[in-house]
């Protein structure tokens, strides 16, 4: 029984371990991508997306208004896109 016990325990640590190993490379993309968006466009920028069973499914994208005033939302996503595509 506590053999079981045991190894429950460890599975589940193997497990959390896989997915904090995974958190940090979300992080570092989120990172690589924020830095791309100041390098090539000199704007700060906030990035968020949601990946659901390895495929990347949505990205969000907060920048300042007075960064993008004379950008066109179609632009922006051209922008996004490349940006994501280069990242992931």
């Amino acid at each position: 029984m506590i053999r079981m016990l045991f190894l429950a325990l460890a599975i589940i640590l193997l497990v959390a371990c896989d997915a904090v190993d995974d958190m940090k490379g979300i992080f570092e993309k989120q990172k690589l991508a924020q830095a791309a968006i100041k390098e090539k466009y000199g704007w700060d920028s906030q990035l968020g997306f949601s990946i659901n069973n390895g495929v990347l499914t949505q990205v969000t994208v907060v920048l300042d208004v007075n960064d993008v005033r004379g950008e066109t939302v179609k632009n922006l996503e051209v922008i996004t896109k490349e940006v994501v595509s280069e990242v992931f």
